[in-house]
Formats: structure tokens, C-alpha cells, sequence
């Protein structure tokens, strides 16, 4: 009796304080218990510190009660009942036999939510509960029939044990469910408890959905250079998409919730998103590499994706081995049973810079190094051959060059931006020129509609004026600021068609760019581009834009948009060759050797 005396007054004596990540769950997102303390419950001034001691902690989910038998968990719902919106109560069961038995006198529900729904075409709101995802829900339990240990009652509410250490992962059975966790502290020597339990209980369960968007047809006579459709055609989508890392997102966007730019919630929304859009290549940026290892290369492989990946080189900073794994990228995946790769170029603009460098006047020759070698940024370019059936043409008449890169951008060093982004067509124009080939540049350019890096992809050259702000070590007078390739944004086919009136109000027709295709609390406008060889390449469809008013006033990422960018999609028809000949000589082993240089 007395040690039972003294364990409850230590159980008194001793009180846990827990503090979540998120007091908001959602689908998905791992909640972690931030924070554990073990405080004296009546704060005493130099009392004695607890025991040695650990935690245990218990997640339940609240549950619904049987319309029968009150005390007994519903396991399954009357689909008929959700479906005519009858009264959510009354369609859960505790068994299929509970079902069956009640089923006379349950059938009424139906007749009477058949008459209200004729009497008044909204229904009874408040009373209405619609089925999880698939639109039918006869199973509410996941996994096997419960212990009974595992169930919690208290008066009407029922939880269930859904977990039993320091952090959980909703689920969809989790879905607009509270979810509540005990936690207690335990003498380590004893075995006994110091503590109640403390209880939180969170909001319920929720699963963001990213808005809709489709692909928008355009029409097939954009290019009166390129002959009529033909079933010979090869027909193939691009994606490119700014997925935002996570080593750039913890210190900025304060007006996104801290559980939406969590990582595991962030990578469940992007990979719905991009499965959802379902791209035969995909062009991705700012790709850390433990999540390309982890999450992205696995996940999409399933789908049927081959990978690439070029991680940024990192140069002219030192970078901690804990911090190599969160360096981010370029990934590009095709679909395996559509495309071959028949040529990879992995393009490092910092060691590309080293001929320019060298050009420059001695004295600035060390700051130019400094200033063009230190921006690590990348290009991924790959030469795919297409595996559709049916097609007759020679396999070289059946190849795209598909480059993706993420260009560097920060004030007062736009001659770097304008030498990586010439740089890469420069290089490109060398491939198109050898092999005959179509070229699509997808990325973040970091660049604005009319800046001389735009206007050099799409006006074939940039009559950019050498001023001390724009140009400070004199760089253009070495570059190449000009090229031949027919390239054209994709996206300003929307102003040359008919029937697209709702997406030309989301273009600017000054630019013929997108209105915008980043948004955030600090800038709004378009960044992001895909450029392809309008005498060689149709353009099929697109995705259609986002107007601001349907984004989250303050800008993305938001619970809803996983990104600070948002998704291009453009559908491509390669018309049948012009000619058949013999097959192009070898590729150029490095495209880019002085591809610059003036």
C-alpha cells in the first residue's frame, strides 16, 4: 500500500508538456513531437529533479460509433446512404451482420433522403458527409479486426490506437478524422509512472488537393512551313517544372504554413501533381539529390520513367559533407517505352566560363574568375530516339534534343546570367547544326520576358549595350551573342490561335510570355520557359495558365501549390521528315569547346 501510495504521489508530483510540429495534420505529413518535458507539477522553488526517466506516447484516431449499437466501432458505411446524402449517422454499422439485421428498418433512411433530395436539390448540408476518394467506402478499418485494447470510450466518442511512438504519419483512413496523442513519463528504473497523461488533441485530418488544370488544344495550322498531320507523326509532351528545394524554402515564403512547406507533405503533393499531368519527359529543377535518390528515382521508375540527374558542382564554396546530400539539380525522366537515349551532355557553366576567363585583361582576369566560375549552376542536355509504333521514318529522322537547365540570377551579375543561358544555345546551335535535330530548352531561367538572355533565345541574338551595372568585367565584347535556331516559346502559341480567349487573358501580349509563371510575397512574373525549333516542331496542346486570382492572394508555395514556380506542359508533334538520306556523322563530343566565344 504505501509503495502504491508514493507511485501516485509521483504520478501527482511530476506532469508532461508536449509540443507538436503542426497542431494541423495532414495526409502524408509527418507530425513530430517537437518537444518533451517532464516539469514539476506544482513548480516548487529547489525541488528535487525527476528520476531518470523516458516517454511513451500513444496516437488514436477519433472514430465513429455504430448507429446501433453506440458502444461498438462502425466498420462499415451504407454506400446508398452517403450517395443520397441521407444522414451521415445513421449509415455507419459495427458489422455487415449489424447491416443485414437493421436493414428493414434501415431502408426507410433511403425512401426519406430520396424525398428530400426531390424537395430541395441542395440537400440537407449540414447533414451530408461524402465518400472518401474512390466515391465508395465499405471498409472504414484498415488492417485486421481490432483488439479491444485498442479502442478508447468515452461517453459517444470512440478513438482508436493508431500508433505508439514519438511522431505519425497520417493516412487517408485518417482523413477529416482529430487525431489525439497520450503522452506519460516513465521511471526508467521502476518501470512505473511519474506522470498523468497528457493529452492534445489535434484539428481533423486534411488533404489539400492541388487545383485542377488540363491540357488545351490548339489548332494543327500554326506553322505553315511544316506539312499536314500525318499518322506517321511522332507526338510527345514536355513538362518543366521548378519543384522548389527544401534547402531553399525554411527561410522564406512566412506566408505559407509551416506544415505546407514541410517537405513530407510538399514531395506527396508534387509527385500527385506530376503524376496527374502524366508528361512523357520531364524536366525538373532544383531537385535536391537525396530526394532524387530517395524519393523521385524510385517513384517514377515504377511509373515507367528512365532517369537523369546533374547536381549543381558546388564551385567556389565550400560545402559540408552534411550538406552534399541537399544540393540541389537538374532531373530529367522519359518514358522508357516511348524514348531511347542515344546521347547525354552534362554541362557545368562554371567550367565552361574558364575560356572567357581567359580571355579577359590580365588585371580582372582573377575577379572575372571569381565572378564567373563561382555560379555552380547546370544543364542537362540528352538526344532521345523515339520507340513509337507504326513509324516508318529512318530512326536518326526520329530524334529530339531536350536540354534542361536552371540558370543563375542575382543582382548585379546579369552578364552571368546572359553567359550561361548564350552558352547553352550556343552549344545546342552545334548539335541542331551536326545532326539535323529538333531542340526543346526547358527551365528556370531566371530571366524576364524582354531581358537580353529572352530576347537572345527568341530573337536569335541580344544587342545588349556594355554598361559598368550590367556588364561590370566587360564580358560581352567575347561573347557570342548570336545563334540561327528558329526557337520559340511555346507558350506564345496561345496568341496565335482561335478559340483560347480565356488563356490569352492570362498571357501578356506585350511579351507573348505567360503573365506569370513564379509568384511569391517579393516578385511576380515569368521566369520559367520552354523554347523549341518552330521548322521542325508543332505544337499540339498546352497547359493551360493560372490567373492570380485563383492562387492564395499572397503568393506560392501555399497548402494547395507545392511550389514557388508553377508547371509547363507543351505537346509536341514531330512532322515526317523532308527528306531521307543518309544517316548524320557521329556527335560533337563537346559542343560547347569555345562554343561562346566571339
Amino acid at each position: 500500500m504505501a509503495l502504491e501510495e508514493d507511485q501516485d504521489f509521483n504520478t501527482l508530483q511530476w506532469e508532461v508538456s508536449v509540443t507538436l510540429s503542426s497542431n494541423q495534420p495532414v495526409i502524408g505529413s509527418e507530425i513530430i513531437i517537437t518537444e518533451t518535458k517532464l516539469v514539476n507539477s506544482y513548480h516548487t522553488i529547489g525541488s528535487l529533479p525527476p528520476p531518470s526517466h523516458s516517454f511513451v506516447y500513444t496516437w488514436y484516431r477519433h472514430s465513429i460509433p455504430c448507429s446501433v449499437h453506440r458502444h461498438k466501432l462502425a466498420t462499415v458505411q451504407c454506400t446508398s446512404c452517403a450517395k443520397l446524402n441521407a444522414s451521415i449517422e445513421k449509415s455507419y454499422h459495427c458489422s455487415s451482420k449489424c447491416f443485414s439485421d437493421a436493414w428493414n428498418k434501415h431502408k426507410k433512411y433511403h425512401h426519406w433522403a430520396a424525398n428530400a433530395a426531390r424537395n430541395n436539390s441542395t440537400g440537407n448540408q449540414q447533414d451530408v458527409k461524402k465518400l472518401r476518394s474512390s466515391g465508395s467506402w465499405p471498409n472504414l478499418i484498415d488492417g485486421s479486426v481490432l483488439d479491444e485494447n485498442a479502442i478508447m470510450v468515452e461517453e459517444d466518442n470512440i478513438w482508436i490506437k493508431v500508433g505508439s511512438s514519438n511522431n505519425y504519419v497520417p493516412t487517408l483512413y485518417d482523413y477529416d478524422f482529430r487525431l489525439r496523442l497520450h503522452s506519460a513519463a516513465v521511471d526508467s528504473s521502476l518501470g512505473t509512472r511519474l506522470s498523468l497523461d497528457n493529452i492534445v488533441v489535434t484539428d481533423p485530418v486534411i488533404k489539400p488537393s492541388h487545383p485542377p488544370r488540363k491540357m488545351i488544344r490548339l489548332p494543327n495550322t500554326l506553322n505553315s512551313n511544316l506539312k499536314a498531320q500525318s499518322s506517321d507523326d511522332v507526338v510527345f509532351s514536355v513538362l518543366s517544372y521548378n519543384i522548389l528545394a527544401d534547402s531553399l524554402s525554411t527561410k522564406a515564403f512566412s506566408y505559407c504554413p509551416k506544415w505546407a512547406l514541410a517537405w513530407e507533405y510538399r514531395q506527396e503533393n508534387l509527385l500527385e501533381e506530376i503524376i496527374k499531368y502524366d508528361a512523357d519527359i520531364l524536366c525538373l529543377q532544383e531537385v535536391q539529390c537525396d530526394h532524387f535518390e530517395n524519393f523521385f528515382e524510385p517513384e517514377l521508375k515504377k511509373l515507367g520513367y528512365s532517369v537523369m540527374y546533374k547536381k549543381k558542382t558546388g564551385a567556389g564554396l565550400f560545402t559540408a559533407e552534411s550538406e552534399k546530400s541537399t544540393n540541389h539539380g537538374c532531373a530529367t525522366f522519359y518514358h522508357s517505352k516511348l524514348f531511347k537515349e542515344i546521347m547525354k551532355y552534362e554541362l557545368e557553366f562554371d567550367k565552361e566560363a574558364s575560356s572567357v576567363v581567359n580571355a579577359l585583361e590580365p588585371e580582372i582576369r582573377f575577379e572575372g574568375s571569381h565572378c564567373l566560375t563561382s555560379k555552380d549552376n547546370v544543364a542537362l542536355v540528352v538526344v532521345l530516339e523515339s520507340l513509337q509504333n507504326g513509324s516508318n521514318r529512318d530512326d536518326f529522322q526520329s530524334r529530339i534534343c531536350v536540354a534542361n537547365t536552371h540558370i543563375h540570377w542575382s543582382k548585379g551579375h546579369e552578364d552571368v546570367t546572359l553567359f550561361q543561358v548564350a552558352h547553352l544555345v550556343n552549344g545546342l546551335e552545334k548539335i541542331a547544326q551536326s545532326q539535323q535535330i529538333p531542340i526543346i530548352i526547358c527551365g528556370d531561367f531566371n530571366s524576364r520576358p524582354g531581358s537580353d538572355p529572352h530576347n537572345f533565345v527568341v530573337k536569335g541574338s541580344a544587342d545588349c549595350i556594355s554598361e559598368k551595372a550590367n556588364d561590370p568585367l566587360g564580358i560581352y565584347q567575347y561573347l557570342k551573342l548570336h545563334h540561327s535556331l528558329s526557337l520559340v516559346s511555346a507558350y506564345s502559341s496561345f496568341l496565335h490561335s482561335d478559340g483560347v480567349e480565356e488563356q490569352q487573358r492570362k498571357m501578356n501580349s506585350q511579351t507573348s510570355e505567360p503573365a506569370f509563371t513564379y509568384f511569391s510575397d517579393k516578385f511576380f512574373g515569368t521566369l520559367d520557359y520552354i523554347f523549341y525549333t518552330d521548322d521542325s516542331l508543332i505544337v499540339e496542346s498546352l497547359l493551360e495558365l493560372v490567373d492570380r486570382e485563383s492562387i492564395d492572394s499572397n503568393g506560392i508555395p501555399s497548402p494547395a501549390w507545392p511550389s514557388d514556380h508553377i508547371a509547363l506542359i507543351a505537346s509536341f508533334r514531330l512532322g515526317p521528315p523532308s527528306h531521307r538520306g543518309l544517316s548524320p556523322p557521329p556527335f560533337p563530343l563537346n559542343p560547347w569547346h569555345l562554343a561562346t566565344l566571339n
